[in-house]
């Protein structure tokens, strides 16, 4: 296998206005509460937070820790009120640091460059619900606006925006890195390596943590998947940076060395299981070492096979390999009810429901237990190995 890392040393090297100053006032005296008119002196931030924003006492306690220079009730019932004007009434999600922030010179800039990027009215307050960190941080705007149809992040067609939600979930993190110096400069790389702005779109949802790495780090990833073989026109290249921004290129040459001796298989076919999953690079070698073994030794297969099969190295060993085969299987094969050279990938790439209708539900009657059996098998529970000759 390669040393990546000495060769990637030289190639690294080589919408609507934002609510008017009345309309604030109206909502302003219409948002004060009891606690408004509390004296400076008696402010309580925990009170404040369950009274006017809707948090539990247990919420408001550990709110208020971050909350230390919130002297009155003053600055967060304007910015209660500027919320109120763009649409958003609930409280109980939304980092509290933003009663901090300063109406004019924090949240209307950061409101207006939402707008900006192309986010209508009833938009702005579905995103904030999901991701109030864009309020709260200098440079979440900016990250925030990578991730919409005007950046090309997303598809630009009609209802884009109504993925935001499932989009986002799991990947809010990306907004805390500056848009300028981190996110966009890996962007641009992206695009000089030949990968087009949907392709870029699809892999921040695959692999969004290549937006936020140091550019010169990012630029290794890349090199280091094209150096794996893996076409950069393929679907999977995308899966492949995926993989490598996770690991070193010392664990990319350890990991492939380990497979290859012990699937007693050349560089190149090596190079055709990793082109088919690039994820079995992120698989510990002893992980592999025992899912290997298990393949050749206990089921039979030749190299070859596991080879063009590579999904057989990331199926759980004791929570699908092992129990489909010796709780089901092989009860089956003895009964005569499945061929003995039957396909063993397609036994165990089908999803649980689909392998229940196939291999277990006919079977209920003729092959008594084997449902059960298989069901303690997945659960973690150990049983004796199936005798074929009670079966027969």
């Amino acid at each position: 296998m390669l040393r990546l890392r000495s060769r990637l040393t030289l190639a690294v090297r080589g919408a609507s206005t934002l609510p008017a100053a009345s309309s604030l006032h109206s909502l302003l005296c219409s948002s004060s509460t009891a606690t408004s008119t509390t004296p400076a002196g008696q402010f309580v931030v925990d009170d404040y937070l369950t009274i006017s924003c809707g948090l539990t006492p247990a919420q408001a306690r550990k709110a208020s820790r971050h909350l230390p220079s919130l002297k009155s009730p003053n600055n967060p019932d304007a910015v209660r009120a500027f919320l109120a004007g763009i649409g958003i009434f609930k409280y109980q999600k939304w980092d509290t640091r933003i009663l901090c922030c300063n109406v004019d010179k924090t949240l209307t800039p950061r409101i207006a460059r939402l707008r900006d990027v192309g986010l209508s009215p009833s938009q702005i307050p579905h995103l904030i619900s999901i991701a109030p960190t864009i309020l709260v941080r200098r440079t979440a705007a900016g990250a925030a606006a990578a991730v919409f149809p005007q950046q090309q992040l997303l598809p630009n067609r009609p209802g884009s925006y109504d993925k935001v939600h499932t989009i986002l979930q799991g990947r809010l993190y990306v907004l805390g890195y500056s848009f300028e110096s981190i996110v966009k400069p890996n962007m641009v790389f992206l695009r000089q390596f030949g990968l087009a702005d949907s392709d870029i779109a699809k892999l921040f949802l695959l692999a969004p943590k290549i937006f936020t790495l140091d550019p010169r780090r990012a630029k290794e990833v890349v090199l280091c998947t094209d150096m794996l073989g893996v076409p950069r026109n393929s679907a999977m290249f995308k899966h492949a940076l995926g993989a490598v921004c996770c690991i070193s290129p010392e664990k990319i040459t350890a990991r492939s060395d380990f497979l290859k001796k012990a699937l007693g298989c050349s560089e190149a076919e090596i190079g055709v299981a990793l082109c088919k999953l690039p994820s079995v690079l992120l698989s510990t070698e002893d992980r592999m070492d025992r899912v290997v073994d298990f393949l050749k030794m206990e089921v039979g297969l030749e190299p070859n096979y596991i080879v063009h099969r590579p999904a057989l190295l990331k199926y759980s060993l004791t929570k699908r390999l092992m129990p489909r085969h010796y709780y089901v299987l092989k009860a089956l094969k003895a009964k005569g009810l499945v061929k003995e050279d039957v396909n063993f990938f397609a036994v165990n790439c089908c999803a649980e429901k689909g392998f229940k209708k196939r291999f277990l539900d006919p079977y209920i009657e003729s092959v008594p237990g084997v449902a059960d059996a298989y069901a303690t098998a997945c659960a973690g529970h150990v049983l004796p190995v199936i005798d074929n000759d009670n079966l027969k």
